[in-house]
């Protein structure tokens, strides 16, 4: 039962943290020897209960903790998964990172990196918008079939429009779905906010469901098309290096309907 108890408190240390560690911080948090805790976390790597990062050596919660319906709050275990790669990606961009997931008609962000430089977007974790207006949401959207959307969209023609940039009814978000699925990457050119352009790229589970998507964001006199060229190749390793985490060997454009 000790060893147990042990292990368990190395699980809700890594859910808790909410970012990779490594095994010389989880020892001196719990007051465990370096020994003991590299043999749970050789356990707990065997049944996917957590993972180690080639790059860093550290160690983060494993794909099991999807699967759990439990009091285990999904949204914090989603953020124990996807905060390294994401603080990587913004390290590299210099611009605002973001993670979200679908609620409804709306996308709610659940992570973000916010740009330090004096032109920024800022926006707080937990704030929603209308899916159809971001890149985000787009993405997300993007693996309903044309039923779910229907359902979703309660077979309304015009959606709500957040700026004059913004899709206005539901054929011309059909096209803009579709352009996602066949690019793997959905694109919001002040739609969402004025003067404000990003890109989004999906997140794939062990399923291959598509559970999230992150994206860059900044202001358009920096987020250029051709800034946008330039960093597209970085978002998609990272959240491709996002899916291979989680299971998944989902890579490229979305499946069609």
């Amino acid at each position: 039962m000790k060893s147990l108890g042990k292990a368990l408190s190395v699980m809700d240390l890594l859910v808790k943290n909410g970012r990779d560690m490594s095994v010389t911080e989880i020892s001196t948090q719990l007051a465990l020897p370096k020994g003991t805790v590299h043999r749970i976390l050789a356990t707990l790597i065997a049944f996917k209960y957590a993972r180690k990062d080639p790059d860093t050596r550290k160690y983060g919660l494993g794909i099991r903790f999807f699967d759990i319906e439990s009091s285990l709050d999904r949204n914090e275990a989603l953020r124990a998964v996807i905060t390294p790669a994401m603080r990587k990606l913004y390290l590299k961009c210099k611009e605002t990172v973001s993670a979200a997931i679908l609620i409804d008609q709306e996308i709610e962000y659940v992570q973000r990196f916010e740009s330090e430089m004096f032109l920024r977007v800022s926006i707080n974790v937990g704030t929603r918008f209308p899916a159809h207006c971001t890149a985000i949401g787009k993405v997300l959207l993007s693996a309903m079939s044309e039923d779910e959307l229907k359902q979703l969209y309660k077979g309304r023609g015009k959606l709500k429009k957040c700026s004059k940039a913004s899709i206005g009814g539901m054929k011309e978000l059909k096209l803009a779905l579709a352009e996602a699925r066949r690019e793997g990457l959905a694109r919001d050119l002040e739609e969402t906010l004025l003067g404000v352009n990003c890109m989004a790229a999906p997140i794939f589970n062990l399923k291959g469901e598509l559970l999230t998507a992150i994206s860059i964001s900044g202001p358009r006199d920096r987020m250029t098309p051709e800034k946008m060229a330039e960093l597209e190749p970085l978002l998609r390793e990272t959240t491709a290096k996002i899916s291979r985490e989680l299971g998944s060997v989902a890579n490229g454009p979305l499946a069609g309907d």
